[in-house]
């Protein structure tokens, strides 16, 4: 490898040098103006600096060749990523280049990635001033070094392309109805504020409150002077039309049901709530009840089964396996209605709901409802009831509502999850504390009377 530095005035000079010096397959590193002479920097006189190299080695195998070949490789082969032709100097002249610091070997064995594509046009030179026939490495008609960009990115849009989509869609849908609550919430009229205010402080989502307040508005016109009453009165009336959509035809326990499933999570009461339905059965329907437990795993849980057992006197009987069930059914099986206690455990545990899972499948012509306490936050709903989803859910039974002033939460399992809605226990008193969740009545609790 030679190097050799050139302090010139004009490039047809340099090309002259260069090519006189180290021949004709030379390759021009760097090329830029410099100030020349003068007195403490001043008078100088502007010329060009310009650094040139040659591979013997290369050159020699070049000359073995044949000077066809060589021209014929190139027409084939694009530039060299980070080198420049004499010529190619030459027109970039009059741009100053940074210095190269890598040898001029590392330069030429540097090749262009095979997975690039050029999406830069080719560009004819043949207009500019032409140097000398015989000038070094000269190519008329070879373009400069392209833009390059990577094809792999277009190869990145496969399976993954549509989930992508569908998650950008959901997500542009959640940011809408965010801001119709929050930017636009002050350009509401007033009623409907009031309205926003109770429904999010109620613990309705956001989601659910903006489709609420589209619903509110698009009942009149714009003109239309809304009273707080009226909104109120019409925002009951959206909420009960959204719950009637998901609610059961029937709430009440129909003659046809012989088994009734309780499962959830520890603490929601209900223990509690069988004794209330299990009582209104017997006492108001005349019903032949019984009781079947499997909640052995909280102390004294069979005992406080037990005691309502007698207290109402009907058998119980106690299984610690789903498939002791089956013995279980067949010694009450002169009973009308058996109400089934499951255990209250941890609901991520995925061994307990698979076992509320074989117990939910022994039982024909049944009903499950899963309990919920309205004093949970609906982020922990959410994840209770995705948790038994492999649980045939019918109804949903909230506890505690008077242990609680945020009744929105039913409104959410409702409209978002597409549950029905079943009883609310207002207390512990059995059998009166319990009432059915109907859509007027839900609504009341959340809009307010």
């Amino acid at each position: 490898m030679r190097v050799k530095r050139y302090i010139v005035d004009s490039m047809p000079e340099a090309l002259d040098k260069i090519r006189a010096d180290l021949g004709k397959d030379a390759v021009i590193l760097n090329s830029k103006p410099v100030k020349t002479g003068g007195m403490f920097g001043m008078f100088g006189k502007m010329r060009i600096e310009v650094i040139a190299a040659v591979d013997e080695k290369a050159s020699e195998n070049e000359k073995t060749q044949g000077s066809s070949m060589s021209r014929q490789m190139d027409a084939t082969t694009r530039p060299q990523a980070g080198t420049y032709t004499a010529k190619q100097a030459y027109r970039n002249a009059a741009v100053p280049q940074p210095m190269k610091t890598e040898s001029a070997v590392a330069v030429q064995e540097r090749e262009p990635s095979p997975d690039v594509v050029s999406l830069e046009p080719k560009r004819d030179f043949t207009t500019r001033e032409a140097a000398p026939a015989n000038a070094v490495n000269e190519r008329p008609k070879q373009p400069e070094p392209p833009i390059q960009t990577s094809r792999k990115v277009e190869n990145q849009t496969g399976t993954t392309g549509t989930d992508e989509l569908a998650s950008e869609v959901r997500g542009m849908r959640q940011m809408f109805q965010k801001l119709l609550v929050h930017d636009l919430s002050q350009q509401l009229p007033e009623a409907f504020q009031v309205i926003r205010t109770r429904l999010l402080d109620q613990g309705v989502t956001e989601e659910v409150t903006a489709e609420i307040l589209k619903k509110l508005m698009e009942k009149t016109d714009a003109a239309h002077q809304w009273q707080v009453e009226e909104a109120r009165d019409a925002c009951r009336e959206i909420i009960t039309g959204m719950l009637a959509a998901n609610a059961q035809t029937s709430v009440r326990l129909e003659r046809s049901v012989q088994y009734a499933f309780f499962f959830g999570p520890t603490g929601v009461g209900k223990t509690t709530t069988i004794a209330k339905m299990a009582a209104n059965s017997m006492l108001k329907e005349k019903r032949r009840i019984g009781f079947i437990t499997a909640d052995t795993y909280r102390m004294a849980a069979v005992e406080q089964l037990k005691t309502y057992a007698n207290i109402l006197n009907v058998p119980m009987e106690v299984v610690f396996q789903p498939k002791e069930m089956v013995t279980a059914m067949e010694r009450l099986s002169d009973c009308d209605l058996i109400f089934v206690d499951t255990a209250g455990r941890n609901f991520r545990n995925d061994e307990y709901v698979q076992g509320i899972r074989e117990l939910v499948e022994q039982g024909t012509n049944s009903v499950n409802y899963l309990v919920l306490s309205l004093t949970s936050k609906y982020t922990d709903m959410k994840a209770i009831i995705q948790n038994f989803s492999d649980v045939p859910v019918k109804q949903v039974i909230f506890t505690k509502a008077d242990e609680t002033q945020s009744f929105g939460t039913m409104l959410n399992v409702s409209e978002e999850m597409k549950l029905a809605l079943s009883y609310i226990t207002t207390g512990q008193n059995v059998p009166d504390d319990i009432v059915v969740a109907t859509p007027t009545l839900v609504s009341s609790m959340v809009v307010g009377d």
